[in-house]
């Protein structure tokens, strides 16, 4: 069995005590709390039985823009999580006190493409060996960091539109 008797090795111990610590806070704000999820699952069921009407749109990165041209903000950790991609078709539901929830109808075509991460001021944004430049959310950076310890300079495999051009990526790997 392994002792931490030398003060260097408690001092290591508690750094890591320390980082986990901020992990689990960290992929907490990602993912929510059980009550958000039950309050977003009940809005769902709500809405597949027809008791709410739903707003439909596209995905444009960061909100979703309904056929009349008004956006909604779409949660990043949402967006993240389900890595949509500009283009993606949604519904929106929104409950009766006022929450937003929403619904993929379908993901787009989608490509992946390599490259690497890289901070511009506080924005992320990933230099694709397709030779364009695209933003990606932070939360999506900040699941990959907490997880995978992935820093500007990695190299990530991002998803986008195949058939659109787009501003906006998602991480689906790190290379």
């Amino acid at each position: 069995m392994y002792t931490a008797n030398t003060e260097m090795d408690m001092e290591r111990v508690t750094h890591l005590l320390d980082n986990l610590e901020q992990d689990l806070r960290d992929l907490r704000q990602i993912l929510g709390t059980d009550a958000q999820y039950a309050q977003q699952e009940s809005a769902y069921f709500q809405a597949q039985n027809g008791s709410e009407q739903g707003i439909e749109g596209v995905f444009d990165g960061e909100r979703m823009i309904d056929y009349s041209g008004k956006s909604y903000q779409v949660s990043a950790n949402y967006a993240s999580k389900s890595k949509l991609v500009e283009g993606d078709p949604l519904k929106l539901y929104i409950t009766p006190d006022g929450k937003f929830f929403y619904k993929q109808l379908g993901p787009v075509e989608r490509k992946t493409v390599p490259g690497v991460l890289r901070a511009e001021g506080n924005q992320y944004v990933v230099d694709a060996e397709d030779g364009n430049t695209y933003k990606i959310l932070t939360a999506s950076v900040t699941y990959y960091m907490s997880l995978f310890n992935v820093r500007p300079g990695d190299k990530v495999l991002i998803m986008i539109p195949a058939e659109q051009p787009a501003h906006w990526a998602v991480i689906d790997n790190v290379l």
